[in-house]
């Protein structure tokens, strides 16, 4: 498998407005490909939620897990509106669907990159951060990890924008819908392990390294970092493939984890991180021998 880059200019469309809630400004992303409107978990507090049996997903299939349904009040320049919709902790800005777009019978200008609701016009915004995404990943809760030990930590994938996701779903050549974290420091000393995910929204395991002499601790919903979409290829040997002794394949794999670890990670920290891989190698080699022993 490989990485499928995103655009460079993925992040830069203009398809949000702003929005207050409780008086603070926020960026709402305009999607018309949805027919709900979802609203962040952040944003709820002190609204009434209802339960809901509704099904929703991403771009490509991924369930969407759902708090339920409830109105929030809010404003778009002078004008006071109530966004209903979805709950989920999944999101961290507000996707107003289709169904807020009709019952504000909104027109949207490209030309003049800007949106009539309720008769009103505003201005279309980018959402205007440095560095766009389609997925990430955060911690589900706060953890502390061992000094010199490595750890698998449970995540939430957050969903950035659904226009890129689907529009990296229609450039895909393959049906596959696999995604991998990359190898990179999180804190001082914390590295992300480069991993295969499990295609769903709640409990992704991740594995974290700490390659410090003391624990460091993270907070829930502390961002562990961008997700990438894979996607297949076929290649055909000529030949089969020469056996390997077993410390070359050990060392081999570690070899190609380390080249993928990110060129700003100090070198001490690079040293023991392969002493901690190659740890993690040598145990489950033995406990692979232990199982096939008691077989």
């Amino acid at each position: 498998m490989q990485s499928r880059a995103a655009s460079s200019e993925f992040g830069k469309e203009k398809v949000y407005i702003r929005v207050r809630f409780n008086g603070t400004p926020r960026r709402c992303l305009l999607d018309t490909g949805s027919d709900a409107t979802l609203i962040p978990a952040s944003m709820v507090k002190g609204c009434r939620i209802l339960p809901t049996n509704q099904k929703v997903s991403a771009a490509n299939g991924t369930d969407i897990p759902l708090i339920g349904y409830t109105t929030v009040p809010a404003k778009i320049g002078k004008q006071r509106i109530e966004v209903m919709g979805f709950v989920t902790e999944h999101i961290d800005v507000p996707y107003l669907g289709i169904d807020f777009l009709t019952d504000y019978d909104a027109k949207w200008d490209s030309r003049k990159r800007e949106v009539t609701i309720a008769g009103v016009s505003h201005p279309l915004l980018s959402r205007g951060s440095s560095q766009a995404w389609i997925r990430r990943i955060v911690l589900s809760d706060d953890v502390i990890i061992p000094p010199m030990s490595q750890m698998n930590v449970g995540t939430k994938v957050i969903f950035g924008s659904p226009s890129v996701e689907r529009q990296s779903c229609e450039q895909s050549d393959d049906d596959m819908n696999v995604w991998a974290t990359d190898s990179h420091e999180i804190a001082r000393g914390v590295l992300v392990a480069r991993t295969i995910l499990p295609d769903r929204a709640s409990e992704v395991p991740v594995q974290l390294f700490n390659v410090t002499d003391r624990p460091v601790a993270l907070k829930s919903r502390a961002v562990l970092g961008n997700l990438e979409r894979l996607h297949a290829y076929s290649a055909q040997s000529p030949s089969p493939p020469r056996q390997q002794a077993p410390a070359d394949v050990e060392n081999q794999i570690v070899d190609e984890m380390m080249n993928k670890v990110d060129p700003s990670v100090p070198d001490e920290y690079k040293v023991k991180l392969r002493q901690l891989l190659l740890r993690a190698q040598f145990s489950g080699i033995q406990q692979e021998r232990a199982g096939s022993r008691l077989h």
